[in-house]
């Protein structure tokens, strides 16, 4: 019984060494933006306003960096532009364009195909202002990512220290967590944003079971939040040259 299972082990991982790899679209290097802290705070607006232009990578690339990139170098070389509770890392970013999903991949740099359906409209729920908007950011909480090393250990000291306020405490933790670094992010995006002279809009209002249909999301995934981004649309002054 005992050879079956180790077969069928052997069996399932050569399956997943197989599993085909989803496409990917490399984004270029970013550049560094150069405007003050004080002049971003400054500009950081919520708009309803977007202009239905594409974000060229050059932008796209700069924001994502800001909500989850890697800024770490030699023996750091993994740590991210925004923190997430225990190094868990439980917030997936995922880019929806008229070209179709995609997963942000900040180890590679990559944008991981998810599949090609322009789908913006099913993340525009009670604002339909929203729906031409070249981009929207989702990002989704994935519980598995928060069991591992750290979590079974902050677990077991709890468990030690066998006091109902800490239980309590522990609980209230891990469902805070996520939301705590969902904010993180956000606000990173909007200080990318304003830097770059790009609309942005932080949404709760989505038919979440759509959401996570669109996206093909596994059990274990949340969508928590959306980012809606877009260049600002051009006036009639604009237009007159």
């Amino acid at each position: 019984m005992k050879r079956i299972d180790e077969l069928k082990d052997i069996i399932k991982g050569k399956k997943a060494a197989e599993a085909p790899k989803a496409p990917e679209r490399e984004l270029p290097e970013p550049d560094d933006m150069s405007m003050s802290l004080t002049e971003v705070l400054m500009r950081r607006r919520s708009s309803l306003d977007f202009s239905d232009a594409p974000i060229c990578d050059e932008d796209l690339v700069r924001i994502l960096w800001a909500a989850d990139g890697l800024n770490g170098k030699g023996n750091n070389a993994n740590h991210r532009t925004t923190p997430t509770t225990l190094n868990w890392k439980e917030i997936d970013t995922y880019v929806v364009k008229a070209n179709g999903v995609w997963l942000w991949v900040p180890e590679r740099r990559v944008l991981s195909f998810v599949h090609e359906k322009d789908c913006r409209k099913d993340f525009c729920l009670l604002q339909p202002m929203v729906k031409q908007a070249p981009v929207h950011l989702v990002y989704v909480y994935d519980q598995a990512k928060t069991q591992g090393l750290m979590t079974d250990l902050a677990m077991q000291i709890v468990q030690f220290i066998n006091r109902k306020n800490i239980t309590k405490l522990s609980n209230e933790v891990m469902a805070h967590a996520p939301l705590l670094d969902t904010g993180a992010k956000v606000m990173s995006v909007y200080m990318a944003c304003a830097a770059l002279n790009i609309n942005c809009l932080a949404r709760l209002t989505f038919d979440s079971e759509k959401v996570h249909d669109t996206l093909q999301l596994t059990a274990t995934q949340v969508p928590l939040c959306v980012q809606t981004l877009g260049y600002r649309p051009k006036g009639l002054l604009d237009l007159a040259f």
